[in-house]
């Protein structure tokens, strides 16, 4: 059970609590999808290990329909990717803002979502079909598929960096 922080340290590592939802994304043009459960469920997940080594315990306790070795955790609402290879601990630096809400008695949340590789992949890899469906859109559908593209490929301020590309799915 996590301390009234959300993080407990047990056997040398910590133990964060947080929501878990996930994201039904696979089809990079529908719009019309939100993250479910509504409910968030909380979880515990080990600081220590990898995040990648608990991302089917999340698909498990979500019923999530997403193709398990396609899914990546992305963290609410800043959008930041986490690195499956590394543990939460490891990306501590990258994780301000989710340690702060946890510091603050919250739980943050993170989504189960379609790795942001599949999804590029699924708007670019098939060009054809991609001009196609652009081509015979119009109206409500054609404005969706554009803003769609608008987010994938907008440009971010990331701070005193200044302006980079950067993925936005």
């Amino acid at each position: 059970m996590a301390g009234r922080d959300g993080v407990d340290g047990r056997d040398g590592g910590e133990i964060v609590t947080v929501r878990v939802q996930y994201l039904e994304d696979a089809d990079p043009f529908a719009c019309a999808n939100f993250p479910e459960p509504r409910r968030a469920p909380t979880c515990n997940l080990d600081g220590a290990l990898p995040v990648g080594a608990q991302i089917s315990a999340l698909h498990h306790l979500l019923g999530a329909p997403l193709k398990l070795e396609d899914c990546a955790l992305q963290v609410s609402p800043s959008g930041y990717y986490l690195d499956p290879e590394l543990s939460l601990e490891e990306q501590r630096e990258m994780l301000e803002a989710f340690y702060e809400e946890i510091s603050k008695g919250r739980k943050p949340t993170l989504i189960l979502r379609t790795q942001l590789s599949v999804r590029v992949h699924a708007i670019l890899g098939d060009s054809v079909l991609l001009s196609e469906k652009l081509y015979s859109s119009s109206g409500p559908e054609l404005r969706r598929s554009l803003f769609s593209l608008k987010q994938i490929f907008q440009v971010r301020t990331p701070g005193p960096l200044g302006l980079s590309p950067w993925l936005g799915l």
